[in-house]
């Protein structure tokens, strides 16, 4: 199943004034998923990306 994690290197980059384009890559990026029948390791980083940037943009507002 999911499991959730901590991405420290997200929080660490925004207190240092990254962008949340660059946060999100940051979070795809150290995102370790799993291939299976549903998605391909790339989806899935390519899919931590953007709710990761949509999280940020929505707890920005």
């Amino acid at each position: 199943g999911s499991t959730p994690v901590l991405a420290s290197s997200v929080s660490t980059a925004l207190s240092k004034g990254a962008s949340i384009a660059d946060a999100a890559a940051l979070a795809a990026d150290d995102a370790e998923p799993q291939s299976d029948l549903n998605a391909s390791v790339e989806y899935r980083q390519h899919l931590a990306r953007v709710l990761v940037r949509r999280a940020l943009e929505e707890a920005s507002k």
